[in-house]
């Protein structure tokens, strides 16, 4: 198998800059060593494909868009309505090993680790810098630890997941890694970031 190279490579390099007050309040990476698998069912055998996900799994599906759940080394995101994302370590092989339990005609598993970057912001600051431009209210109260949401950033889809109390993960397209990358850096400036490799 072709190992994965990272869009961001030269970007990784630039290293990070000084704020205003000449500290640097977040960290902005990307993080390696992932899978991810596109789950789909089809409205009519929606019971089927849950359960057949389910079991192939081993655990229990997420309840509403926008909630993930962590389960044996996986997180099981519902991005829609008999929609999900399974995230696993690398070299999962989940997508083989959920083909033969979901059959065609109950739905459809699509691998996406290679069409995915995923970048992370963590520190104080953090949601400061992302709310300059994803229309999500970042509130801790409302946008709480493990929550996701699809939404966009800088005219580009994106999902964004809080995993800590001050971290989180966007996950963008490969083909719009660097311009996210871009937007992420430039309004991390006022604030200072550190570039974490």
């Amino acid at each position: 198998m072709l190992e994965r190279r990272s869009a961001l490579a030269k970007d990784l390099q630039q290293g990070g800059r000084d704020g205003a007050a000449g500290d640097r309040s977040v960290k902005i990476g990307e993080v390696r060593g992932w899978s991810l698998v596109q789950a789909a069912g089809f409205p009519a055998e929606a019971a089927a494909f849950e359960a057949a996900l389910s079991g192939a799994v081993g655990a229990s599906l997420p309840a509403k868009v926008g909630e993930a759940v962590t389960a044996q080394g996986r997180t099981l995101m519902r991005v829609g309505p008999e929609h999900f994302w399974v995230l696993g370590p690398e070299n999962d092989e989940l997508a083989a090993r959920l083909s033969p339990s979901i059959a065609p005609s109950v739905g459809s598993i699509l691998p996406l680790s290679h069409s995915r970057t995923r970048i992370f912001i963590e520190g104080a600051a953090a949601r400061a810098v992302l709310a300059k431009g994803i229309p999500l209210d970042f509130d801790p109260a409302v946008f709480k630890i493990g929550q996701f949401a699809l939404t966009g950033l800088h005219h580009t889809p994106v999902l964004v997941h809080r995993t800590g109390a001050e971290r989180y993960e966007i996950y963008a397209m490969r083909t719009f890694a660097h311009s996210i990358w871009e937007w992420l850096t430039d309004a991390a400036l006022p604030v200072g970031y550190d570039v974490v490799k």
